[in-house]
């Protein structure tokens, strides 16, 4: 994983929260298009289902739960073209093959044919729900969805769905939970049965207790799960804040990192979690990282800020803060915090009321900036200065005030003014922002992780300006790698850094070479210079793995312009070492987009990387999916529900839009 990720960006508030609730995140993905209700595998035909079984059904294989090697020559490609919903005939014959099969992989081609009808999967559903005792994951997983997709006629499932969210699989548990919630979602009558409601209800507890559930894709499905169910917000609220007030703090943090990135979806619950002394702190947390989305919760977090306990206050404010501009309104109550004989109210006060921009605080800031305590007076500098951002000699001042304190003792001031100093930089002219890179580079080495983190963060968004100064820490042993990264994560703008990153490729150390290669992938065919290098770095079969892998990556990412690698590409995608395979046939692709050769090789490998834990692996998978279409329709099930309850935004729009192109060609 690398230590630099683009979307973490460490702020004041790390410092001024006390360093327990770090969520001053800088969001730079575009949330994806919204998932189909209730998404559909789209039918299809496979050569592994004897028409004497399953006579017109066309049935969708689909990925292991856990990967294993799956051979070429069982994946063929698949015509939609003529499929045709089954009849009663034929869903009959596809319950028989459920039931009476010994084949793991038959049973999921057919509970996934199954899927395919929707409300014509009924009759089904004693079948299905058997088939959440598979002893293969993989089978539970797939029922659960296929159950799911039944709608509300499927309530009666719901208790055997609750079992199935024990399950030791992640993957089963997910699709257990948003089963669950696709009934609930889907049950829009009137008057629901008294039965039925007692279904639900009995299913809320054992959702909630999996809010602190280890996986994010399974925290996901729980909270979409629940707002489905819940008769009230008040007895959902009730219910969750019992849940996270009795869990271990290591396992709450994750499940308020979860609700946060459902950003709009989860305000008005956090809203409620305000007016509640049990859940309000944790709901301003989670406010906070929502930022700017979380609008809506202006007036209750300005109430909150005004008065109670020191700690709720100051968290409210960073929610403010973070909220940033729309937030102007609850500008008197964080005013008056600035006058507050507490420093962690005053210290949050000066911060926030430079993020809304308060041009009314001036005055106050201005004396806050000639105070003895000097971190409160490089607070209101900087503060002043983002008031007036075309006030040149505030911001000099504010510069020098931020400067000073990255040599304080204090890592935490250290962090906070390197993330100060980066709000400041967008003002900064060339020279300006480079001398800032030159800066914040000797940071990257600093003892304390969280310090070379947060001058890592700043350098990515000084872009190319960040360039000459990272190159120059390349020559330096305690920052080489982390410079390297950075630069890949600058991405294009990084490009004037090329011979050096080609340079890189020879290192003697595997790392770095690996480091290098990913710098290379980020500037795209810009980069075909580097190919030569790449690929006798790929074919060199003493390196370290993971060296090949990389150059194999930055080789697809080349593209069309690396066609010389393309056939030593194509025959790592037969190796036994399945990683390779993936990322051969995945790089193949990336060269020769339109042959159809690699495709039969490419949908299994592709499908099994959509499991790995790696972000930019599942992106690259699905996004490549998606380009090869219909034919890909085994990976259907998997992409959406990534698209649902993929931890990473940019991975759910990844995912929604490869079943948009899978389902409807282009």
């Amino acid at each position: 994983m690398k230590p630099f990720p683009r979307t973490a960006a460490l702020s004041f508030a790390a410092l001024l929260s006390g360093g327990v609730f770090a969520l001053g995140c800088q969001k730079t993905a575009s949330p994806p298009a919204p998932p189909p209700k209730q998404p559909v595998a789209a039918p299809a035909t496979t050569p592994e289902t004897p028409a004497a079984v399953v006579p017109e059904a066309k049935p969708v294989p689909a990925p292991e739960s856990k990967p294993a090697p799956e051979p070429a020559s069982e994946q063929k490609p698949v015509d939609t073209s003529a499929a045709e919903p089954a009849g009663a005939e034929d869903l009959a014959a596809l319950i028989k093959t459920l039931t009476t099969t010994d084949d793991s992989r038959t049973r999921v081609i057919t509970i996934d044919a199954i899927a395919t009808e929707l409300r014509a999967g009924l009759p089904a559903l004693d079948a299905l729900v058997t088939a959440l005792a598979d002893e293969e994951p993989r089978v539970r997983w797939h029922a659960a969805r296929a159950i799911g997709l039944i709608g509300h006629e499927a309530a009666t499932a719901i208790p055997a769905l609750v079992k199935l969210l024990d399950d030791d699989d992640p993957v089963a548990v997910t699709q257990a939970a948003a089963a669950i919630g696709h009934i609930r979602e889907d049950d829009d009558r009137g008057e629901i049965p008294a039965a039925d409601r007692e279904i639900y209800a009995a299913a809320v507890d054992p959702l909630v207790a999996k809010l602190v559930h280890p996986d994010p894709r399974a925290r996901r499905a729980t909270v979409r799960a629940l707002r489905q169910l819940a008769t009230s917000r008040q007895d959902l609220l009730t219910a969750v804040s019992k849940q996270l007030g009795d869990a271990d703090p290591a396992a709450v943090l994750p499940a308020l990192h979860t609700l946060a990135d459902m950003e709009e979806e989860a305000v008005p619950f956090l809203v409620e979690a305000l007016g509640n002394p049990k859940s309000r702190y944790w709901a301003e947390v989670v406010l906070a990282e929502i930022g700017e989305e979380a609008a809506t919760a202006v007036e209750p977090l300005a109430k909150v800020a005004a008065d109670g306990p020191i700690e709720e206050r100051v968290q409210a404010i960073l929610a403010l803060a973070a909220i940033g501009e729309p937030a102007l309104a609850a500008a008197p109550q964080i005013r008056s915090a600035l006058d507050s004989s507490d420093s962690s109210l005053r210290y949050v006060a000066a911060y926030a009321l430079g993020k809304l921009r308060d041009k009314d605080a001036d005055p106050a800031l201005e004396q806050a900036a000639a105070a003895d305590d000097q971190f409160l007076a490089s607070i209101a500098s900087w503060a002043r200065a983002m008031i007036q951002p075309d006030d040149a000699g505030l911001r000099a001042k504010a510069v020098e005030r931020l400067e000073v304190e990255l040599t304080d003792a204090s890592p935490a001031m250290r962090q906070a003014a390197i993330e100060g100093l980066s709000g400041l930089a967008e003002r900064l002219d060339e020279a300006g922002r480079r001398k800032l890179a030159s800066n914040l580079v000797g940071e990257l080495g600093d003892a304390v992780p969280s310090v070379g983190l947060a001058a890592g963060g700043a350098l990515i968004r000084l872009k190319g300006d960040a360039v000459g100064a990272l190159v120059e820490a390349l020559a330096v042993p305690e920052t080489r790698n982390a410079a390297m990264e950075l630069l890949a994560e600058i991405g294009a703008d990084a490009q004037p850094a090329l011979d050096a990153m080609v340079a890189g490729l020879g290192d003697e150390d595997p790392g770095y070479r690996s480091n290098a290669a990913m710098a290379i992938a980020a500037l795209g065919p810009a980069a075909k210079a580097a190919v030569p290098e790449l690929e006798k770095m790929l074919g060199d079969e003493a390196a370290a793995p993971e060296s090949r892998y990389t150059a194999a990556y930055a080789l697809g990412s080349i593209g069309p312009e690396a066609v010389a690698a393309e056939p030593l590409l194509r025959k790592l995608a037969e190796s036994g070492d399945e990683m390779m395979a993936t990322v051969g046939v995945w790089a193949a692709l990336k060269i020769k987009p339109d042959d159809a050769t690699l495709f039969d090789a490419a949908i299994p490998k592709l499908r099994h990387a959509l499991q790995r834990d790696q972000e930019l692996v599942r992106l690259e998978a699905a996004v490549a999916l998606g380009e090869i279409g219909p034919r890909a329709a085994t990976a259907l099930p998997m992409l959406e529900m990534l698209a649902e309850e993929d931890p990473s935004r940019t991975v759910r729009a990844a995912a929604s839009e490869a079943v948009r192109r899978i389902q409807v060609p282009e």
